[in-house]
Order: C-alpha cells, then sequence, then structure tokens
C-alpha cells in the first residue's frame, strides 16, 4: 500500500501519545525507560521529528509491547487516518470494518476521536 507521508506522520504521532497515555507515563517517564530523552519524545508527538525504526523499537520495549504490535496498531491508525480524508473511495467492495472506522472500539483511537481528529467518512 501506498502511504502518504503526511497521514503517516500524523499517525506516528497519534500512536505515539495514545500509547504512552494508555501505559501511564509521561513524557519524562518514557524518556527514563527508553533511553531517548524527553525533548526528542516532545518533538515526535508534536510531529516536529520523525522516530527511526531503532527509536521505536527503543519505545516498543520501554512501553511493554513489541514492534509488531506497535506497527500493526499504526497501520491500524494509518487506515483510519486516510478514509477519514478519503471518504468517496469507499465503495461497496470496501470492507465493512475500514467502512466504519470512525466507530471503533479501538482504544489507540480514543484518544484521536476525543482530541476531535476521526470523524465518520
Amino acid at each position: 500500500m501506498y502511504y502518504e507521508t503526511i497521514l503517516l506522520h500524523e499517525a506516528i504521532r497519534l500512536l505515539l501519545i495514545s500509547i504512552r497515555q494508555q501505559r501511564h507515563h509521561t513524557q519524562q517517564s518514557l524518556s527514563i525507560e527508553s533511553g531517548i530523552s524527553r525533548q526528542f519524545i516532545s518533538q515526535m508527538e508534536c510531529g516536529k521529528k520523525q522516530p527511526s525504526i531503532d527509536t521505536l523499537f527503543q519505545l516498543s520495549s520501554a512501553l511493554k509491547t513489541n514492534i509488531c504490535t506497535l506497527m500493526a496498531e499504526l497501520d491500524n491508525i494509518y487506515q483510519h487516518l486516510f478514509w477519514q480524508k478519503h471518504p468517496k473511495l469507499i465503495d461497496s467492495a470496501t470492507p465493512p470494518l475500514i467502512q466504519n472506522a470512525a466507530e471503533s472500539e479501538d482504544p489507540c483511537l480514543e484518544y484521536i476521536q476525543r482530541a476531535g481528529g476521526l470523524h465518520k467518512p
């Protein structure tokens, strides 16, 4: 699948914020656990910097998850953002899961919905 860079960066940003908050970490505590500076974590969450794959591995370890789970969740958030941006692409061939993306019970998407960043297509 082709990923739109801006949407991918937004998905990374939202994933980092939501999973950090789910695990009850502050930026400072995540910094201590991961060995990544608090400033860099802040810049990633603001969308000013993008993490490398090594950084994602460090974060996944500190957040007590594995990289596969983190990447699957990233793809899930990206898909929600994509279908929100391109609602006219949804047709009868689109799986119902994607059509109902904005209604998902996924805990990582709750942050996005509360922040007003995810609307029904």
